[in-house]
């Protein structure tokens, strides 16, 4: 019996951790694209002893590696083949706009029967509070051949600057030599809640899951709880 207490114990005490302790995860980000064509993306996570890193070129074998307390403990290819530039595809006949509205309407008839819509978007939107993003620089460095477009690129990116979280800073670095190449560099940290994401998850569906009655399910005819 006291085993299966301190068992219990230990339980709610994680549980009760991860409600009021939030996990930090920290990530970095690299892509680089040259007038050859060439083209590279690596990133990478990092969650306590764990971290995940990821890599994808031209010319190479994309794939990601899990490492636990400093050892590699996973490496996947994800495509078991060089990355090529695709071929252009064939262009497909348009879907039909009716159809396309009645494929929407479908899906969204099939989520009303259990949730609000417009309110699951809401829940969705109102949870940002549980992910805050730490101080985090995002670098960028980027020219065209059109000098003009490179300006206007730069303007846009000032004028987005005002609209970004406080905790994000874009530093831009825009090269006036008219061969387009661009390279991205970002790191930073976000702070996340799971059990607080959980728990709210937990209360919502409770609160905004409809139950339908055992008469009315032939017909098809919800009742909201």
């Amino acid at each position: 019996m006291s085993t299966i207490l301190i068992v219990a114990l230990c339980v709610t005490l994680v549980l009760v951790g991860l409600v009021f302790v939030p996990v930090v995860v920290g990530f970095n980000l690299q892509a680089r694209g040259e007038p050859s064509g060439f083209w590279a993306i690596a990133g990478g996570a990092e969650l306590g002893p764990v971290a995940m890193s990821a890599i994808a070129a031209r010319g190479i074998e994309a794939q990601v590696a899990v490492h636990a307390f400093g050892r590699k403990v996973l490496v996947r290819k994800l495509t078991g083949r060089k990355v090529e530039p695709e071929p252009e595809p064939v262009p497909e006949p348009a879907e039909p706009v009716p159809s396309a509205l009645a494929r929407a309407e479908a899906r969204y008839q099939r989520l009303a029967r259990w949730l609000d819509p417009v309110d699951l978007a809401l829940f969705v939107v109102g949870e940002r509070r549980r992910i805050e993003l730490l101080p985090t620089v995002v670098e960028l460095e980027y020219g065209f051949r059109d000098i003009a477009l490179t300006g206007k690129l730069l303007g846009a990116l000032y004028a987005l600057s005002a609209f970004l979280p406080s905790a994000l800073e874009l530093r831009q670095r825009p090269s006036w030599e008219s061969t387009d190449r661009a390279s991205l560099s970002g790191s930073g940290k976000i702070r996340i809640w799971p059990g607080r994401l959980c728990v709210d998850a937990a209360w919502y569906l409770i609160k905004s899951v409809k139950i339908r009655r055992r008469g009315a399910v032939g017909r098809g005819a919800p009742e909201a709880t």
